[in-house]
């Protein structure tokens, strides 16, 4: 059956509400930690699909979304019919319930404006207008165009875009990599949110794994460095609170005042880019003062002489000015952080999406080796958890069905060059198809005004397969339906925590929408690819994934995960043998690696955006814009559905007041916010969150669900950063003056 639907899509906040079922109280919206008294009782089964008319059934599922939490949730559904979703109590981190966007996972599933069916499109590109198709013509298309393209241009021609919409370890990172070794389209170097970190890390250590947050317990002071815990993981909260219930100090450094600051015995507010500055200012004091451990460092680091030279070029007064902290304030932080043993550093990851973000990451990484933490029980950093994450990649994505071929990498934050022909790459050989899965590159990826332009391109043919039309799909010549993670297989790993879970569905997919794993599985046979591996089951592929010789993964199978459905993986005490994966074995305060691009310790570059460094640039946008999480969104996720657009309509942008009055803009006026890369319009909200010459707004709103189109990557740039190719979306100067 065939018709014309067009895309009316909800432009208004009341238009949007209409229809919809609103949450019934925002403290129920708004709860993050405590158990529930609504999740089923203990001796519920959980099912592992749809249910028959008139049963009741519990089923398990591991929230897929880019979050540190990864919270294992319970669905209750009756007659096939989700009715709840609550999070599961016996979890030590998801404990009982989700957070508040996990509370809406029922109204994500059955939201009206759900693709249900293919459709092609009726329009132009960007005109949302739909004739409903059949799965057998939409894979007949897709194919014909596949193999016009590799016939015609060369596979390489060929472009997936994905992210972490979904990070099932099969949906995500398995079944679609198949196809797209089989077809040998061109690699995306998925690179838009922790690279550089990552980098930074382990030119101290050689790893970037670190310790379990449910030791927090066991600190004495807890260092929260560029984290908003709040927006990016709530349920982490509660361990810091039960550190500071046994007397732990709290200390914040951030360049926006967050929540947990309003708590801290010490906040501390760096101007932005500036914490290399700050850490090697702190590093100065503790060597000057005497107040290193000597032995830690004598035992167990390379490089302390170099580390004193670079340390001295940076006094705190020098420090002060950079940093526009007070120099009573470093001395004060450096004199606690030294006396107070154990202590946890807890570094953030938005940090790094600078242009100086790798070089932060790695001065801030040598603290804690120099006042002798690392490997102490209740001590050292924490950044993130993966190196639990063991299965076997080979089985999973199977490399092999590339051959011998060497195809060209995009990187996924130039996006906008890419489709342009601005990288030298896709100049000599243009992107001719794009398959967008598990993202929103229009809202989610820098400098969307360029990305749009190369969507309009007529002779780039786009698919699009989500549950939802988003910004991006707008631009598609086919729109399929993405089924939810309600509705199939997959298993998940914690990035903070240490625990992997299992999702089985809890209803059949709605309509004709598909798995990732489906999709990509049929339409390789459309394509004539006769491979087994494109035959498995979702749930073959996860056994086979599960075939690691590792002692991480020893108890780890599909069945224990049924009847256990999570299960913490036992990495031990990190670094408590004081063993270093560096070229020396020592954590390495001087790297002969990082010296081939950068300061073999340390050192503070200033942003490649800044007064600084771009002097011109800075006269004529002074303001330096932050785009940091907001807890109502991960991503571009959620903006659409009712209870979240209830509580956050429209985007704002905070400023200090400072800046506020010298443009006579009052709180709550609309505003443009504008740069050499685009202009939107947001509300004014006048706080003293930022200091003069910073703003924040948060990320990361749909553009056509707001007035104006005002969703932030409009302004940030695609540059890259200092290491790895990451992103620089919090390197971004702009204007602001009254609409």
């Amino acid at each position: 059956m065939k018709g014309e639907k067009e895309n009316k899509f909800l432009l208004s906040r009341r238009s949007f509400l209409v229809g919809s079922t609103a949450m019934g109280a925002s403290m129920f919206l708004l709860g993050t930690t405590g158990c529930s008294t609504t999740t089923p009782s203990s001796g519920a089964t959980p099912g592992s699909g749809a249910v028959q008319a008139g049963k009741v059934e519990y089923t398990y599922q591991a929230c897929p979304r880019n979050c540190h939490d990864t919270c294992t949730l319970i669905s209750e559904v009756v007659d096939g019919k989700i009715t709840r979703v609550v999070g599961d109590p016996t979890n030590p981190i998801t404990a009982g319930t989700p957070c508040v966007k996990g509370h809406t996972y029922k109204s994500v599933v059955y939201h009206p404006d759900r693709i249900l069916y293919p459709m092609k499109r009726a329009g132009k590109k960007g005109e949302g207008k739909w004739e409903r198709i059949s799965w057998d013509e939409a894979y007949e298309t897709i194919a014909k165009k596949l193999n016009e393209t590799i016939s015609e241009h060369g596979s390489e021609a060929i472009l997936p875009y994905s992210y972490s919409g979904n990070l099932g370890i099969v949906q995500n990172y398995g079944a679609p990599f198949r196809f797209w070794n089989k077809i040998g389209a061109s690699n995306l170097a998925r690179k838009i949110c922790n690279p550089a970190g990552d980098l930074g890390l382990i030119y101290t250590y050689g790893q970037y794994a670190s310790i379990d947050p449910e030791t927090y317990v066991k600190t004495k002071m807890y260092i929260s460095w560029g984290v908003n815990e709040a927006a990016t993981g709530v349920h982490f909260i509660k361990f810091i609170n039960q550190a500071r219930d046994n007397g732990a100090k709290l200390v914040v450094i951030n360049t926006v005042r967050t929540p947990l600051a309003s708590q801290a015995d010490m906040f501390i507010q760096p101007k932005p880019g500036t914490d290399a500055a700050l850490a090697l200012g702190v590093a100065n004091l503790l060597i000057k003062d005497g107040l290193y451990d000597k032995d830690f460092v004598d035992n167990y680091t390379l490089g302390f002489d170099d580390l004193v030279k670079k340390a001295n070029q940076y006094p705190v007064e020098k420090v002060s000015e950079i940093t526009g902290v007070p120099v009573e304030t470093i001395k004060s932080f450096a004199k606690l952080y030294a006396e107070t043993k154990p202590s946890i550093l807890r570094i953030g990851y938005g940090m790094q999406r600078h242009t100086n973000g790798g070089n932060m990451v790695r001065a801030i990484s040598l603290l804690p080796a120099l006042v002798g933490t690392v490997g102490t029980e209740g001590g050292g950093w924490i950044y993130m958890n993966t190196s639990h994450w063991k299965y076997n990649s080979a089985n999973l994505t199977r490399p092999d069905l590339a051959g011998d071929r060497k195809v060209r990498t995009i990187n996924m934050n130039e996006l906008g060059k890419a489709l342009n022909g601005q990288l030298k790459e896709t100049a000599e050989k243009p992107v001719k198809a794009l398959v967008v899965y598990n993202s929103n590159p229009l809202a989610s990826s820098p400098n969307t005004d360029l990305i749009k332009k190369g969507l309009e391109r007529e002779d780039l043919f786009t698919v699009v397969f989500d549950p939802f039309i988003t910004d991006t799909a707008d631009y598609a010549d086919l729109l399929l339906p993405a089924a939810t993670f309600m509705e199939y297989d997959d298993y998940n790993f914690d990035y903070l925590g240490r625990y992997i879970r299992l999702n089985t569905p809890a209803i059949e997919p709605l309509g004709e929408s598909k798995s990732n794993l489906q999709f990509f599985f049929e339409l390789a046979q459309k394509m004539g690819y006769t491979d087994d591996c494109f035959k498995e089951s979702p749930v073959d592929v996860i056994k086979g994934s599960m075939q690691v010789d590792d002692p991480l993964m020893k108890d780890v199978t599909y069945e224990a995960l049924q009847e256990k459905h999570w299960m913490k993986i036992d990495m031990g005490a990190t670094f408590a043998d004081h063993k270093f994966p560096t070229p020396s074995g020592k954590i390495e305060f001087f790297s002969k690696k990082l010296g081939e691009t950068f300061d073999p310790v340390a050192e503070h570059y200033p942003l490649l955006e800044s007064k600084e460094k771009t002097p011109e640039l800075f006269a004529k946008y002074p303001i330096h814009l932050l785009s940091p999480s907001i807890p109502q969104l991960l991503n571009s996720q959620f903006h659409n559905i009712p209870q979240i657009f209830e509580l956050i309509p429209e985007p704002t942008i905070v400023m200090n007041k400072v800046d506020a009055q010298a443009r006579n803009i009052a709180d709550g006026a609309t505003v443009d916010v504008y740069n050499d890369r685009g202009k939107i319009q947001l509300k004014v909200k006048i706080s003293e969150e930022v200091q003069p010459g910073v703003a924040t707004t948060g990320k990361v709103f749909w553009n056509k669900l707001v007035p104006g189109g005002g969703a932030i990557n409009r302004l940030t740039s695609d540059v890259l950063g200092d290491m790895d190719g990451v992103s620089t979306f919090n390197t971004n100067l702009v204007q602001v003056a009254m609409a």
